[in-house]
This record gives structure tokens, sequence and C-alpha cells, in this order.
């Protein structure tokens, strides 16, 4: 096996500081602009003309991200540069496995000290090594990556045909007549006359626990979009058995955020095999018509929408919005037959969208496995694995 040999991090690599960049000159331009966030705007000079990794500094300290074209840093984070002494992509790995998190210092603003990440001792295998391991965690990223582009295609796919259908009126046998300016049998309704909202289940705090048979999908797992269904608390068998069956969370199901700064967060469950249960102030679109679900999936994700939700949430501590209230929201409501057949037309873009997370999923579980194992030097690689 090839000899790995012990470093300090300073004789590897050197931490750049970001340059300082005000957030309205973050808007325009080609250049990607990174802090410790990751992507945070556009610009349109580089300070970065390479490839590099950006490491966070202040807010989300410890965070690690690689860019593959010149961009620029600004001073939330540390960026590096590419070195003959070794592979970019390898140092990248090896950063996310350190877990900088952990060194944060300053407890008035945390922070990652420069000196004390210096100080930490890696162990790096010979370059032609380090190569092979980039190549092998990087396979897994590259299909992460070309799998969520398909679904960004594929939802913009069936945001066009929403559109053309319900904004446009170019729909299958519409001739043209206009009643106060929409199609005839359409008319201003409720968003509840197509689906209804399912109020999740309020467990005992003593129920839940970080391991367990039943996961429970609570706001937190609501973000971009997707559910997390990975990241959960847990409760027994004991407990999930006693639970009314109209909380349990199904593949493909629409949830969304009833309280706080996440509020009208909109996520599609992914597939699974998994036994999924719906917390409080999580909601669960059931549909009043055939495949009304991807009708209002794709009202809800709209902009205008999202702050129609956040404005329509009360409460002086944090947000909150009913059950009653998302039901309330106002749309145009095509006739039934219209809606129906609009989900028909689009259900098989969003079965090949569930169909990807779960895919996504599984490569990004595998990655995660395997990467401390190859860090470390614990599985071996030669030619022959790529």
């Amino acid at each position: 096996m090839t000899a790995w040999k012990k470093y300090k991090l300073r004789e590897i690599v050197t931490l750049n500081y970001g340059k300082s960049l005000i957030a309205k000159k973050r808007i325009d331009g080609n250049i990607p602009v990174y802090s410790s966030a990751g992507l945070s705007g556009w610009h349109d000079e580089p300070l970065i003309y390479s490839n590099a990794i950006i490491v966070g500094r202040k807010g989300n300290v410890g965070s690690v991200f690689y860019s593959n074209k010149p961009s620029y840093c600004i001073d939330t984070a540390y960026y590096i540069l590419p070195n003959d002494n070794y592979d970019l992509k390898f140092i990248y790995y090896k950063l996310l496995s350190m877990n900088l998190v952990r060194l944060t210092s300053d407890s008035a603003v945390p922070g990652l000290n420069r000196e004390t990440a210096y100080a930490q001792e890696v162990t790096i295998p010979d370059l032609t090594t380090q190569h092979l391991i980039a190549q092998i965690l990087t396979s897994f990223d590259d299909k992460i990556e070309l799998l969520g582009q398909m679904n960004q295609t594929l939802e913009t796919m069936a945001q066009t045909i929403f559109k053309e259908w319900f904004i446009d009126f170019n729909f299958p046998g519409f001739d043209g007549d206009l009643v106060d300016g929409l199609p005839k049998g359409w008319r201003k309704g409720k968003l509840g006359e197509v689906c209804y909202v399912q109020n999740g289940y309020a467990f005992k705090s003593d129920d839940l626990k970080n391991f367990g048979d039943d996961s429970i999908i609570k706001i937190k797992n609501i973000s971009n979009k997707q559910v997390d269904i990975i990241n959960t608390q847990f409760v027994s068998k004991t407990v999930s058995e006693k639970i009314d069956l109209k909380f349990k969370v199904k593949s493909g199901n629409v949830l969304i955020a009833m309280t706080g700064a996440e509020v009208g967060k909109i996520g599609l469950v992914p597939k699974n095999d998994k036994d999924l249960w719906l917390n409080q102030r999580v909601g669960n679109f059931i549909e009043k018509i055939e495949s009304a679900k991807w009708f209002v999936f794709l009202i809800l994700v709209q902009d205008g929408y999202q702050s129609l939700l956040f404005s329509s949430a009360s409460g002086s501590a944090q947000p909150n919005i009913s059950a009653s209230q998302i039901e309330d929201i106002e749309i145009t409501l095509p006739n039934m037959k219209t809606i129906e057949e609009f989900g028909i037309m689009v259900n098989p873009f969003f079965e090949k969208i569930l169909e990807n997370q779960h895919q996504i999923r599984t490569l990004a579980h595998l990655r995660d496995t395997l990467l401390p194992k190859l860090m470390s030097g614990a599985v071996g690689v030669k030619n022959k694995t790529l």
C-alpha cells in the first residue's frame, strides 16, 4: 500500500484571505462570488483566475466549497489556489473530511483562525494516489450534479407547460373565447378547492430519539424544494403504531413548512421505502383531484406566492400560517378536468425527479461512506479501480 506521510496543513496549502465586496456589487456579472456560505452572487471581475477551494472563515465556519472556474472570494472566507505539489481536488476532499468547524475560535464572533488551521496534522499520499482518490470521489459528485441539473430541466419543462396552459391560456381544447379575462368555466377560487392541507402530529419530546425505527419529518427537513428524509429524528414502533395513518408521509407527497423563518417553503418527498411521519407545523397537500398536487406545487413555488405565504403568516414570536389560511389562498381556478389533464401530463416529469432524488441520496451516501476511508488510507486504490 502507498505510504502516507504526515504534514502540518501549513506545509500543504496557503489560506489566502478573501477580499471585501459590498453586497450591491454582487448582482451583475458572469463571475461567481463565494462567501463562507458558498455562492453568494455574481460579479464582473475575478479575484481568482483558476480553480480554487473556498473555506469558511466567518459565518459558516469551516464550510468547504470547490470552484472549477475563475471566481471571487469575499472576506468571510479563505481561498486555496492550485499547486503542482498536490491535487487540488484531493485537498478539497481532505478538508471536507477534517470537520474544520470544530476549530472554531473567538467565542464572541466565532471564526476559523488561520494559525489554528495551519497547525492541524494531515496525512497525504503520493501525487498519483491523490489523483486516483480525487477521481473516484469526483465521479460521485459529477453524477450527483448531472442528476441535479436533470431535475432542474425537468422542473423547468413542467413550469413551461404550466405557463403555457394557465397563464397564456394555450391549453388543449381552448377555443380562444375569454369571459372577464379568463377561459369559459374558469374563475377566481381557493387553493383548498383542489387540495386540503393535512397538519402534522404533535409528537411528545420524550418520544423523539436520534436513532430509531420511524423517521419524523420536521420543518428543518424542507429546503430547496426537497424533503430530507435522511437527517431526521426518530420514534419507535411502539409510538408510531398508535398514530393515525393520515399523518404518514409517502413518496411523492408535497409538504409545506407552516412555522418559523422557513414558513411557506415547499418540498417533495423523494422515492423511498421508509416509514415517515409528519411532525406538527408541517403540512401535507392531500389531493381532491387526481394529480392536483403538481398544479399546487407549481403555483406555490413561484416567488409571488412564496411572498404571499410569508406575509399571510402571523405571530409576534415567529411567523405561523394555518392550514385554513393556506387553503384560502386565492388562485385562478381552471375547470377540474383541465387540472386533472395537466397533472397527468406533467406527472412523468415529477416521477423522474423523485427517482433522481433517490439516486442522488444513494450516491451521496456512498460518497460520504467512502470519504473517510479513502482519506485515511484505510481503502487502497489502484488504476484498475477506475
